[in-house]
């Protein structure tokens, strides 16, 4: 790289650097650190055998061996049914399971809208979020499916992610939000 290249790239950071530190929104707070992710969502192991959870493998065409529930596998290349509506919590929700995800061995994170955002009193947004997580394992893929509420602050920062008590709660705020 040239002198004037450098000197060039130099100035043109000074210069606007600070207008584009302003104008820009705040990066998400993606922080993990004290979250744990739900069996539903984390790679298969003893806490889904306790919860009764029926894992199977197949082989699955253009992919290879996978395990999963039959449901998880049954959408494998398919994308994940999103449902129409405003809601401000999935980025900064699949941000922070990515982050839990990656050092379980995570190949990849799709996550959509499952209802719309509402919000608390506090001005929090809330909103179910549906995730499809892929694991690397030794000869095979581990495939995992589960739909979360997520809060999110004003501010884009991340405030919890839990599994409803039943699954019957995500179903009916699709529903409601229908309407």
């Amino acid at each position: 790289m040239s002198l004037r290249s450098i000197c060039c790239a130099t100035l043109i950071s000074a210069l606007a650097g600070p207008a584009l530190a302003q104008d820009a929104p705040a990066a998400p707070d993606t922080s993990a650190a004290t979250w744990q992710m739900p069996w539903q969502i984390a790679p298969i192991g003893p806490a889904s055998a306790a919860a009764g959870e029926q894992t199977i493998m197949s082989m699955v065409p253009g992919t290879g061996l996978v395990k999963g529930t039959s449901v998880a596998l049954q959408r494998i290349g398919q994308p994940l049914p999103e449902v129409p509506g405003r809601n401000r919590t999935v980025d900064t929700c699949r941000a922070v399971v990515m982050s839990e995800a990656g050092k379980a061995g995570m190949r990849q994170v799709e996550a959509v809208s499952a209802g719309a955002d509402r919000t608390d009193k506090k001005g929090d947004y809330f909103a179910p979020v549906l995730f499809r997580i892929t694991y690397d394992r030794p000869m095979m893929y581990e495939v995992r499916e589960a739909a979360m509420i997520c809060v999110v602050n004003r501010k884009g920062a991340i405030v919890d992610a839990y599994m409803p008590a039943d699954e019957s709660v995500i179903t009916e705020w699709s529903l409601f939000g229908r309407r």
